[in-house]
Parts: C-alpha cells; sequence; structure tokens
C-alpha cells in the first residue's frame, strides 16, 4: 500500500510509532523500522535524577536502534529547557523530529537545516494554521481521548 506517508518517509507500511516517553524505546523503534514502518523514539523520558530528557539517555535508545532509521520525538516545551538534546538526536541521525505541546518556532530551522523532515502535533486549529505556515512535512492532531495533552483537549475533526 502506498500512502504520502510511505512515500514520504520511504517505508512499506503506512505505521507510525508515536514517540511516546518511556514507552517508544530503541528496540520498539527498530522494531517497527525492520516491519516497515516508521519507528520514532520518544526522547522525553530520562532518569528523574537527571531530569526529564537526558542527554545520558538520549543516547542508550538510539544505540540500541543501530543502524535502524528511526526518528525522535520531543515534548517541544521540555527541549526548550534543554535545547542541547536536539543536537544529539541530530547527530545520531534521527529522521524525523517529532514535536509536541509547544511553540516550536525556535528548533524548526536547526530541523531544516540539517535535512531532517518535521512532524508536528496541534491540539488546535490555530496551532494546525502555524504548523503549516512554520512548514511541518506532517501534522498530527491530538485530542482528550489521546491523552488530553495540549491546549484544548479535544478532537479537532
Amino acid at each position: 500500500m502506498q500512502t504520502k506517508i510511505t512515500k514520504l518517509f520511504e517505508i512499506t507500511h503506512p505505521v507510525v510509532l508515536a514517540p511516546m516517553g518511556g514507552v517508544a524505546s530503541g528496540a520498539l523503534a527498530a522494531a517497527v523500522a525492520r516491519a516497515g514502518g516508521l519507528g520514532i523514539i520518544g526522547c522525553g523520558y530520562g532518569d528523574p535524577k537527571a531530569g526529564y530528557g537526558s542527554p545520558e539517555w538520549i543516547a542508550e535508545p538510539f544505540d540500541i536502534a543501530g543502524n535502524q532509521k528511526v526518528g525522535a520525538g520531543f515534548i517541544t516545551w521540555s527541549l526548550a529547557r534543554r535545547p542541547e538534546l536536539l543536537d544529539l538526536v541530530l547527530e545520531a541521525g534521527a529522521d524525523p523530529i517529532f514535536l509536541s505541546f509547544g511553540d516550536p518556532s525556535r528548533f524548526i530551522p536547526k530541523i531544516h537545516a540539517a535535512g531532517r523532515r518535521l512532524i508536528l502535533q496541534i491540539t488546535s486549529l490555530a496551532e494546525a494554521r502555524q504548523a503549516k505556515a512554520l512548514g511541518a512535512d506532517v501534522i498530527v492532531t491530538q485530542g482528550a481521548e489521546a491523552g488530553g495533552h495540549g491546549t484544548t483537549g479535544r478532537a479537532l475533526f
């Protein structure tokens, strides 16, 4: 089956692993990639002592994923506290970069300069318009049925 997603990410199946911190590990992302889907590592998890999203934790899942092509996902407001984490995943070869919950605009020039694709998760029509204007390759909508994170906590469509 070919879709816009399979063509964009050069995958066999239109299956995308959501980058949920603590769940979307390097092993799971690599397994999804091996099966023909798009594996995305949730990079917001980490050692509670080191803080939410630590450099030490980020290295491990990418090592585990090995040579599988996988992406990286962050909660944007957390990445704003530790912007150096974006550099780490770009150096690890992560593609795409998936950003959720917060203003992503400061990170997009670096993502685009690295030649990586961008997925933005939105929770409102205003955020959808912003994501389009910022050049998102993919826009993901999320509402209360998926955890209720974000500004509205309800489905858009």
